[in-house]
């Protein structure tokens, strides 16, 4: 068994909990109300920035020339075709760039996945980033075959059952296989720790969407 489907076996409850939520499921069965849409790409957005910081944490750990190289075309690609992707998405759902306060549990997804990131080593920076992107390309495999009627939701699967995000994922799981190699029990244990981790803070920030009481800026004219 490959190490990292031994850490997501330590770990699959939480991942099951994950790929049933209630916001992969209502995307599946095309019924995700679209306010639940509107606040998920808003706190997505919002993440942006963190998830960059993230990797350049990767990058000044990583262990040599390939694995910088690769992350430098991962930040590229963050600071610059997802902010512009954003910004169509926005315009066509109406959303304002500018809102309330985040919930909790979408700081708590940032401040948490970014501590592991600036505390933890390299092994630990592909073992979060793995459990993310790993868990969006299953459920987006899924999904993406039975496609959404709502344009930007469907482009936003589409995106993350493509090729090219999920070879990204391939290669973090080869990195944290290549990684995990060299521990011992418990160093292997301490990544799967992280990786539940993470599951969770995913968890968590998935279903603030479904928070009612956060209202959704609109964007000026959609008042």
């Amino acid at each position: 068994m490959r190490h990292s489907d031994w850490i997501r076996s330590q770990n699959q409850y939480l991942w099951e909990a994950m790929q049933t939520h209630r916001f992969v499921t209502d995307i599946e069965k095309d019924q995700l109300p679209l306010d639940v849409l509107r606040r998920y790409f808003f706190f997505e957005h919002a993440f942006v920035e963190t998830a960059v910081l993230i990797f350049g944490h990767a990058l000044l750990k990583a262990p040599g020339f390939a694995q910088q190289r690769k992350l430098i075309a991962t930040l590229s690609a963050l600071s610059e075709a997802q902010l512009v992707w954003f910004q169509d998405c926005f315009a066509a759902l109406g959303i304002g760039t500018k809102g309330s306060p985040l919930p909790k549990a979408v700081d708590d997804f940032a401040t948490g996945m970014l501590g592991i990131a600036e505390d933890g080593d390299y092994a630990a920076i592909v073992t979060i980033m793995m459990a993310a992107e790993w868990m969006y390309g299953t459920w987006c495999m899924r999904a993406h075959q039975h496609p959404s009627t709502e344009p930007m939701l469907r482009a936003w699967v589409q995106l993350h059952a493509e090729p090219d995000f999920l070879s990204g994922a391939d290669w973090l799981r080869a990195e944290v296989d290549r990684e995990a190699a060299a521990l011992d029990d418990a160093g292997r244990m301490r990544l799967a720790d992280l990786f539940g981790r993470a599951l969770q803070l995913e968890i968590d920030f998935h279903e603030a969407a479904y928070d009612s009481t956060w209202p959704v800026p609109k964007a000026e004219g959609n008042a």
